[in-house]
């Protein structure tokens, strides 16, 4: 079974995420968001006080408050970032995004080094995470779902009674609510889902009580 450690960071009070096996070490970080040198540190304090070993940072999508950690992460622990190849040109607006939010970003231009497909299956030990398209909040957004324990992360697709803004480059309105219902509604009532901002939920809360939905 997998466990999970959730870490806010930035001025835009971004969930990271990491998912680790217990029995492996085994772990993925999820939108590394960490922005200072003081929140580097702190993630990678819960990695190596817990002897973890990072297989890769994935990014649910591009928007700079969910990437900025990205190279800190790759230089520390030599591993790969991954996201879907839809997230091209919000990489490559990275560094211009973070100016203007008055973030500093050394990571201008770079690429993920994997890319990420719908349906993917990841290994964590004896876990897995599922790789689910879900764009509208920005191009090549996903959710990663981990049947077995019952989760999904949905980064700024679908919140606690709410949803991604629609208004920036990639987004769109009708296909975000097309992705929620014909994704992310599909999966077990039960699962929790760990939005990239804010409080946790649960599918059945958000089919039940999400006015936008």
């Amino acid at each position: 079974m997998l466990q999970l450690e959730q870490i806010v960071f930035n001025p835009f009070s971004e969930n990271t995420f990491v998912v680790y096996d217990d029995d492996t070490k085994e772990c993925v970080i999820i939108d590394a968001g960490c922005s200072t040198a003081g929140e580097e540190n702190q993630l990678f304090g819960f990695i190596d006080s817990h002897r973890l070993k990072p297989l890769m940072v994935i990014s649910t999508h591009g928007h700079i408050d969910h990437i900025i950690g990205n190279p800190a992460v790759k230089k520390k622990y030599d591993i790969p970032v991954a996201a879907h190849e839809g997230v091209k040109n919000d990489f490559l607006r990275a560094e211009r995004q973070s100016r203007f939010f008055g973030m500093a970003f050394n990571g201008a231009c770079e690429l993920p080094d994997k890319w990420l497909k719908d349906n993917e299956i990841i290994k964590i030990g004896e876990s897995t995470l599922e790789v689910i398209c879900t764009p509208g909040h920005a191009d090549g957004s996903v959710s990663l779902y981990a049947e077995i324990e019952g989760w999904v992360f949905t980064g700024d697709a679908l919140f606690c009674r709410s949803i991604g803004r629609t208004d920036l480059a990639g987004g769109n309105y009708e296909q975000l609510r097309e992705s929620i219902r014909q994704r992310l509604f599909r999966l077990p009532d039960d699962t929790t889902v760990f939005p990239g901002h804010g409080e946790s939920t649960t599918i059945f809360d958000e089919k039940r009580y999400n006015m936008f939905l």
